[in-house]
């Protein structure tokens, strides 16, 4: 059974190097693999993807030897436990704000006895059954990880709750949501946002549990890791063309000596 990049470093008290992707581009794990990434989150609660799209870009993952971490759009058990039989080496959940949550959470995706996922040894996590290992069931639960959201001032007040729970790997703010729910900036130097970060970092430091949030910047990392965090995500398919293509339209601006200005979208036009 494939090993999971990520926990081997969470393990060795090391950070793990994420990306994030929210489409199939058939290229994108073994350019993450390349630029030495121990995985990658695939965003399925904000974009659309088709079934078989999943289960072909989590092969690509295996290919390239490099863990994907899935975030669903369901929270539905035989959901859940299906993409870790095709393949996905941990599930990132939205939305997780009480510890009787995150034990439902650990409930459906490990086998027994620390949860109640349902046994088929037929999919890729198990080599298909040709290379099923005798211990499947303990590896699947060893080498596999459940990240929990940590989004809502619910959330953060039950924060060391969450963590205590046996089976939850990571803990990982999503600051976008949580700065909407406590009017402040998702900056990791702000400081509403410094002290809830300082609050799950001493939850997980309590119970033995990584914890990490997306970032924009070397500084950024640098400020969270800092406080103790393992699990960062740093660089996006969205956010690489966005960037390359602000740069090409200034290339164009300063070549042509034009402004092109702010983009036009036809009244009325949503995308």
């Amino acid at each position: 059974m494939r090993k999971s990049k990520i926990l081997a470093k969470l393990r060795a008290g090391k950070v793990a190097r994420i990306c994030c992707c929210g489409s199939p581009i058939a290229f994108f794990p073994a350019m993450a693999a390349h630029f030495h990434y121990d995985g990658i989150w695939l965003d399925g609660e904000h974009r659309a993807w088709e079934a078989r799209e999943i289960e072909t870009m989590l092969g690509r993952h295996h290919a390239a030897d490099i863990d994907c971490m899935w975030r669903p759009p369901t929270k539905e058990k035989n959901g859940l436990y299906r993409l870790l039989e095709d393949g996905a080496a941990g599930l990132m959940i939205p939305h997780v704000s009480t510890a009787e949550e995150a034990r439902a959470l650990v409930n459906a995706i490990k086998f027994p006895p620390l949860g109640d996922r349902g046994f088929c040894g037929g999919g890729r996590d198990a080599d298909y059954w040709i290379g099923k290992p005798a211990d499947y069931t303990d590896q699947a639960n060893r080498e596999t990880f459940l990240t929990v959201q940590i989004e809502t001032p619910q959330a953060l007040e039950n924060a060391e709750a969450i963590a205590a729970v046996p089976g939850v790997d990571i803990l990982f703010l999503g600051p976008g949501d949580m700065s909407l729910r406590l009017g402040c900036s998702p900056a990791v130097n702000d400081p509403v946002m410094m002290d809830v970060q300082k609050q799950i970092a001493a939850a997980c430091r309590t119970h033995g549990k990584a914890w990490g949030r997306p970032v924009g910047t070397a500084a950024d990392a640098k400020a969270i890791i800092d406080l103790g965090a393992q699990f960062i995500v740093h660089g996006s398919e969205f956010g690489a063309v966005h960037a390359h293509f602000t740069a090409c339209a200034a290339d164009f601006d300063s070549i042509l000596n034009e402004t092109a200005g702010a983009p036009v979208i036809p009244e009325g036009k949503t995308y």
